[in-house]
């Protein structure tokens, strides 16, 4: 039985859907049902862009001067949002948009921003001064150079509401791949769970595996140095930036993370990736997480509850191999 496959493009990357028919199932079906939570992910990212305008970037649009109404599906999710800032104790922090603002300033001008200008920057980052209404469903920055941004948890978002569609809609054997966010199901029909590889960070092959997850019914997310990098100045830098700091440096290559769901791989990737190897793997071992975090040096460190193998055929096929650029 062949899978049924369709890729789009979304939320700045590249999406795809693949999907095994039941017996029951047609490939016309099949194909509706993948165009349905497509849709889905684009009705997501206009809802949650700060690329453009948006019902999210009003808050942004009005930082300072008024606090903003948003619907309950947004304002949930800037909840939790808040909710892993804190737990991350600021390592992931929603009000790093003001500081994410300036790198992208600094990719358009090709010239890493100055320690000063990223210090000045750095006064508006804070989650905590966040102001929430939960009678009036309103969100509010108190000061006019605040923003927020939703990297880190909108993509693991919008694929778990494709997921729960297609599941809702009759489908028992998928796998999403939200730009290197995956979400998969596999029924007890099914001959063997999805085989998904685990990306080598320190190789320039992408098809080059470290490991190998085999996964019934999950979310896996992998987090990356080597994804969407710029150079500036003759220097790396890449996409994630530490909130604490205001630069992208961490000690760590690559966060791998297993969940139930792919919002919470999703941000907790990028929390392991910037607390490093070491406080990032005590992170998750006290949250109890499945996960595997590489050191700049290649050392890996694999959290207790970790069903990474790292083995000596991570060659053969697998499915898909997370943290591919996409």
């Amino acid at each position: 039985m062949q899978p049924v496959t369709l890729i789009e493009k979304h939320m700045g990357g590249t999406w795809s859907i693949q999907a095994y028919p039941s017996n029951l199932q047609s490939e016309e079906f099949i194909i509706t049902q993948i165009k349905k939570a497509f849709a889905e992910v684009q009705r997501l990212e206009n809802l949650l862009t700060d690329f453009r305008p948006s019902p999210f970037n009003e808050i942004n649009t009005y930082a300072g001067i008024r606090p903003v109404s948003v619907c309950r599906e947004l304002y949930d999710l800037i909840v939790s949002a808040l909710h892993f800032s804190r737990e991350g104790q600021g390592a992931f922090d929603i009000s790093y948009a003001s500081i994410g603002q300036l790198w992208r300033e600094a990719r358009a001008g090709k010239s890493a921003p100055s320690r000063d200008v990223i210090r000045e920057q750095l006064q508006w980052v804070d989650y905590k001064k966040i102001i929430l209404n939960p009678e009036e469903q309103t969100i509010f920055l108190p000061h006019k150079k605040m923003r927020i941004g939703l990297g880190g948890i909108g993509k693991g978002y919008a694929v778990d509401q494709a997921f729960n569609l297609l599941k809702d809609n009759g489908l028992t054997n998928f796998l999403i791949n939200g730009s290197g966010d995956l979400r998969c199901l596999s029924d007890g029909k099914a001959p063997r769970p999805w085989r998904i590889g685990i990306r080598n960070p320190l190789s320039e092959d992408q098809e080059l595996k470290m490991g190998i997850l085999q996964i019934r019914e999950g979310a896996v997310a992998t987090s990356g140095d080597y994804v969407n990098y710029i150079l500036l100045d003759g220097k790396k830098y890449h996409h994630i930036i530490n909130p604490l700091t205001g630069m992208p440096e961490f000690g760590a290559v690559s966060t791998t993370i297993i969940s139930s769901t792919a919002l919470e791989a999703d941000v907790t990737a990028t929390i392991a990736m910037i607390k490093g190897p070491h406080f990032g793997l005590e992170y998750l071992n006290q949250k109890k997480i499945k996960g595997m975090i590489v050191a700049e040096s290649g050392q890996v460190f694999m959290s207790k509850e970790s069903l990474i193998q790292i083995e000596a055929d991570a060659q053969k096929e697998t499915t898909h191999v997370c943290g591919k650029h996409c």
